[in-house]
């Protein structure tokens, strides 16, 4: 019984530690209304050429998969704002979101990315 009691216990703990995260995601409309907000800074997580093909208002652009992400990161974004990403559906994004937030970033994203953005009639800018 002891046995079974400590294995239950270490398998919530790993559930627990995989469902924390030290960024919130958010729908489109809770985004748009957030980043309105002087002290964040919006970050486009997607490559330079889908940044160029459209974006979100003022948004910094950093490419996640780039090698120098977090470095770029760390030089260009301040901690003393909140950080809101986005990329194209929000499997980027969040990435991006768990890399600052453990560089002790505030973070926010945008759940499902800027699809979700564009398809809620938002603006997009070239």
């Amino acid at each position: 019984m002891k046995i079974f009691i400590s294995i239950m216990m270490l398998i919530g703990g790993i559930f627990a530690q995989c469902g924390q995260s030290g960024f919130r995601s958010l729908s489109a409309n809770e985004f748009e209304q957030a980043i309105k907000s002087s002290n964040i800074v919006v970050l486009d997580s997607r490559t330079a050429r889908e940044y160029s093909d459209g974006h979100i208002r003022n948004a910094v652009n950093i490419d996640v998969n780039g090698s120098d992400f977090e470095r770029k990161a760390l030089a260009t974004l301040s901690k003393s704002k909140t950080i809101a990403v986005y990329c194209r559906s929000g499997r980027r994004s969040k990435k991006a979101a768990e890399i600052l937030s453990n560089n002790g970033y505030n973070v926010i994203e945008l759940d499902c990315g800027i699809l979700c953005w564009a398809s809620s009639g938002k603006e997009i800018v070239k």
